[in-house]
């Protein structure tokens, strides 16, 4: 069965007249004594090459009871007392009906009113009309009945000593999404284009891929991230960041399928250095 190309996506890139749009950026930091790569920082844009990821569907609950929360925006009132400068001060919620009593032309204090992202009971709400409010701070968050939590984008990857494998081994990567890494030319960090062309061309050289850690955005997805060189025949060469949901997990019962079961990790074809 001949191999699968991992890259034939990425050359449908290059025919699409228009130029692809910078969707982040920030810090590629590396420390790699083994590789010869010593304590050094790339700063890097990002654009998509191809790929789409399904959202992960996560279930926010109320700890207490284990009821379904959904999010809801809805108006809150809120009365103050204004400081000698106009500003506002023993700011508190409250509800309409005390509102009426604090209004500034009956009472010693003005109200304001602006709209917030509350939760509430989601079978109370959408099939009794009940609006019964959980704070946040008592709900948790569920993936398929495991408790997680949300990560925060990522503006630095980075590679820890031990971040490399092989680059025959990308391959076994099965990317969800495909990047294109440039320097991000910005006055602020001045990032150079001969930079980033020479750490590609050491990865050619070594035969090395990079490996790290990345969060797209604040939310559920992990990803390992893996970072590579592609490089054509016509000579042209590419920075690439290739995202794989999770870490990559290979089952040792499936290697050389079936035939080399009485063998070590370290003497399987798909753990070989």
């Amino acid at each position: 069965m001949p191999k699968k190309d991992i890259f034939s996506e990425v050359e449908k890139q290059a025919e699409i007249a228009t130029a692809s749009r910078a969707s982040w950026r920030g810090v590629l930091s590396l420390d790699i004594p083994t590789l010869g790569l010593g304590a050094v920082e790339y700063h890097l844009r990002a654009a998509k090459a191809h790929g789409d990821l399904q959202p992960v569907k996560v279930v926010k609950l109320d700890k207490k009871t284990g009821k379904e929360v959904v999010s809801r925006e809805v108006p809150r009132i809120y009365r103050y007392k204004e400081g000698p400068n106009g500003e506002r001060l023993d700011v508190q919620e409250v509800s309409p009906d005390e509102a009426k009593k604090f209004v500034r032309y009956k009472g010693d204090f003005p109200v304001s009113v602006r709209t917030e992202k509350r939760y509430f009971l989601k079978y109370e709400l959408e099939f009794t009309g009940k609006w019964i409010e959980i704070p946040l701070d008592q709900t948790l968050d569920k993936q398929e009945g495991e408790e997680v939590t949300p990560f925060e984008r990522t503006t630095r990857i980075g590679v820890e000593k031990d971040g490399f494998v092989p680059i025959e081994r990308v391959s076994e990567y099965k990317f969800k999404e495909v990047y294109q890494l440039a320097p991000d030319t910005d006055k602020k960090v001045a990032e150079t284009n001969s930079r980033v062309t020479q750490l590609a061309r050491y990865l050619v050289e070594k035969e090395m891929a990079l490996v790290a850690f990345f969060s797209w955005g604040r939310g559920y997805n992990f990803y390992t991230s893996v970072i590579y060189p592609y490089e054509r025949k016509d000579g042209r060469l590419w920075l690439l960041m290739g995202l794989s949901e999770g870490i990559l997990k290979l089952d040792d019962a499936w290697c050389g399928l079936g035939e080399l079961l009485s063998l070590s990790v370290t003497k399987c074809p798909f753990f070989a250095k």
